[in-house]
């Protein structure tokens, strides 16, 4: 019996450290996703790309949803994406940032930018939803909106996309983030 277990504790640590390897936590392992621990051990006085902050939780309904839309659709950000430093912030993440980065509320899934210096620039929101909620997004097309229209004030080592079509962004959002106090 105690050999049983010995095996599956092995077995389980093995399964907790392969998913915790993956930085994506599922957001779609093509996109070149970071830790904020990784990001905080990079050096950014040379970096040329903007840095794009995805805030969720595993338990969040809103976040599943967007979750899921990456998985399926994060071929149209593919290309987009390697313009930006990706930062995953999920799960016990979300506890190691302050205020400045829920500038209208620790609602999550919300999606931030920020300079290549690593300034956070709350300025940068969906241009979807300029009001409530502003840095919720609930589409692949609104958050390529949203990347575009950061790459365009950030800049970056190229140029934004100019054979896309920006996306038609509705005035409303059609689900609701969820609410969190982080």
């Amino acid at each position: 019996m105690l050999r049983y277990a010995l095996v599956f504790s092995v077995g389980l640590a093995g399964l907790c450290l392969a998913a915790s390897s993956d930085p994506s936590n599922g957001w779609n392992s093509n996109l070149s996703w970071q830790t904020p621990a990784a990001l905080q051990a990079m050096d950014l006085s040379h970096n040329t790309k903007p840095i794009m902050y995805l805030f969720n939780q595993p338990w969040c309904g809103a976040c599943k949803r967007l979750k899921e839309t990456f998985q399926q659709e994060g071929d149209k950000i593919s290309k987009l994406s390697q313009k930006f430093i990706l930062v995953n912030v999920g799960g016990d993440d979300n506890s190691g940032f302050g205020e400045a980065f829920a500038p209208d509320g620790g609602y999550i899934p919300r999606i931030l930018f920020a300079e290549p210096s690593g300034t956070l620039r709350p300025d940068l929101k969906n241009p979807a939803n300029q009001k409530e909620y502003a840095y919720f997004y609930d589409s692949m097309d609104k958050v390529r909106a949203g990347m575009k229209n950061a790459l365009k004030l950030l800049g970056s080592q190229g140029k934004a996309e100019t054979s896309e079509q920006p996306a038609a962004a509705s005035a409303t959002s059609q689900t609701k983030p969820e609410v969190s106090e982080l």
